[in-house]
């Protein structure tokens, strides 16, 4: 990375990307999450964000695509998307308030 420090944003992004590299391939395949890491991944890092999920297991379904029982970086990249919409949705309510 860059000798500069990053920037708030770029420093963010690292760190969805270092925290599926430190889940994915804990058990199974390295660069994919399996259920299990998954379900880790989830109650250790986006406890908030998906409390109102349900179950993981229907979330990963509906998030591995390619139907492999593993989440790959793009599928896990959707998970991210998809939060990110909500924050952004709860962000606009909030300004429509002030």
């Amino acid at each position: 990375m860059a000798a500069e420090p990053l920037t708030e944003l770029e420093m963010a992004i690292e760190t969805v990307v270092t925290t599926f590299f430190t889940f994915a391939g804990q058990e199974g395949r390295r660069g994919s999450l399996n259920i299990s890491e998954f379900k880790e991944l989830a109650t250790q890092q986006l406890p908030h964000l998906l409390k109102e999920v349900g179950s993981l297991d229907e979330k990963m379904k509906s998030l591995d695509v390619n139907q492999d029982s593993e989440l790959k970086f793009n599928e896990y990249w959707r998970l991210i998307g998809e939060l990110a919409k909500e924050v952004r949705k709860e962000k606009a309510l909030e300004i429509q308030r002030n």
